[in-house]
């Protein structure tokens, strides 16, 4: 069976900020796509996410498949992370620098995501959207730890709270999934900016009516911005054909 990708991406610097610290970049010869969301509150946010998108993409392999796939998506990963924690430590400008990243490599026949952060990934398949990804925040850490009984003012406050990032230390583990995929399959990759101004059912809305990749990356930066724009917005959708 004969299977192809479409693949589009926008960012939008949104509504509230001056400055677009989110990064994209993909190469479909590779089937390799990554999205970075330099943190908020940091030095040099752009310069983070830029740098780790640039990283991934060059680090990663020609050929890598199978069990590969995953691994060197890793490797890719970690090695951005000591690029831009040693960048920080060197270079004053840069010192606390850090970004989110999540990344997709398509092997031909399965797609491998992995993660720092709170940068998402989404697979739209048979009508449902599902979540791939589980951010590495303080409250979704509590979450797993069994605590139901959070205020919203503390939930707000524990979301914004990183546990990982990359830049932010020596050193990261990305959280690899990988799933097999099915003709039809769409997957979403955006940064918080998108994946937390919508809600599950408003995306999975924007995803079906769009016709194409890149109408699709419209709608759902249109509506981030229609949410109040209160961060950078940006997403790759990749359709499986």
């Amino acid at each position: 069976m004969d299977i192809r990708i479409r693949a589009a991406a926008l960012s939008d610097v949104g509504l509230q900020r001056r400055l677009n610290e989110d990064s994209f970049g993909f190469d479909l010869d590779r089937g390799l796509f990554v999205i970075c969301d330099g943190v908020g509150g940091r030095a040099a946010g752009e310069v983070a996410s830029r740098s780790a998108v640039d990283c991934v993409l060059s680090r990663f392999p020609y050929g890598a498949d199978g069990v590969g796939g995953g691994s060197e998506l890793q490797r890719a990963i970690q090695a951005a992370n000591r690029s831009i924690f040693q960048a920080s430590n060197r270079e004053p400008l840069y010192a606390g620098m850090a970004t989110t990243i999540v990344a997709a490599h398509f092997d031909g026949s399965r797609m491998w995501i992995a993660h720092v952060g709170d940068s998402r990934a989404y697979l739209l398949r048979g009508g449902s959207l599902h979540r791939l990804t589980d951010d590495d925040s303080q409250l979704s850490q509590m979450l797993r730890e069994g605590h139901r009984d959070l205020s919203a003012s503390d939930m707000a406050r524990m979301d914004s709270v990183l546990t990982q990032a990359i830049g932010a230390s020596d050193m990261v583990v990305p959280t690899v999934t990988v799933l097999q995929v099915e003709l039809g399959d769409c997957f979403l990759l955006a940064t918080d900016g998108i994946c937390k101004a919508l809600s599950n059912a408003e995306m999975l809305s924007l995803l079906l009516a769009a016709t194409s990749p890149e109408q699709a990356c419209h709608h759902l930066t249109t509506a981030a911005n229609g949410a109040g724009g209160h961060d950078n917005a940006t997403c790759i959708i990749v359709e499986i054909d």
